[in-house]
């Protein structure tokens, strides 16, 4: 099974549990909290993709760093990936809980890259181009800093890439001048 299916099966059953128990936004913001966890520390990363760690460690590790911080569904839940040999997968479930967390909430997450901070308003434009775009009702970005694209900006949402960077044009020149 791959990764994404497993991802999705796991993540529709902890998305099913918490709107059940009427816990949804309390787990989306565990789970923020856990990848958060994750991109700061390497080390954990590896621990939980680690098959030579055995599951009960595993399970010490995460009860030392999340008890009392995350809610009892995601507590319970991060057990029992672990204990089924799943918590490889985590990153792919969060993902997939996040996507399902979004398409319930009407939000379109959208990645912009720019080789310097957006400012406001740039960034109130490309909300509404996207709203218009997705027919979304809610925009959360994602900003990310990449001083190679040299200005401009490039948007990624769904399956659509607006590349309106700097790096972009200069490309599109450069192969101009030497088809001519």
């Amino acid at each position: 099974m791959s990764a994404e299916k497993l991802g999705t099966r796991y993540a529709k059953a902890l998305f099913n549990e918490a709107t059940e128990k009427a816990s949804l936004d309390a787990v989306y913001a565990d789970l923020n909290s856990i990848d958060n966890a994750l991109n700061a520390s390497k080390e954990l990363q590896n621990v939980f993709k680690s098959p030579i760690i055995k599951n009960y460690k595993k399970e010490a590790i995460a009860q030392q760093l999340f008890d009392g911080k995350v809610s009892a569904i995601t507590a319970n839940f991060l057990k029992l990936i672990i204990n089924q040999n799943r918590d490889a997968y985590l990153r792919d479930i969060m993902r997939a809980f996040f996507k399902l967390y979004n398409e319930t909430k009407g939000i379109s997450e959208v990645t912009v890259t720019t080789a310097v901070p957006l400012e406001k308003e740039s960034e109130n434009k490309i909300v509404e181009f996207i709203k218009k775009t997705s027919g979304y009702p809610n925009v959360k970005i994602n900003q990310k800093i990449d001083a190679s694209i040299l200005g401009g900006f490039i948007v990624d949402f769904g399956n659509k890439l607006y590349d309106n960077s700097v790096r972009y044009k200069l490309n599109k020149i450069k192969k101009e001048i030497s088809i001519n």
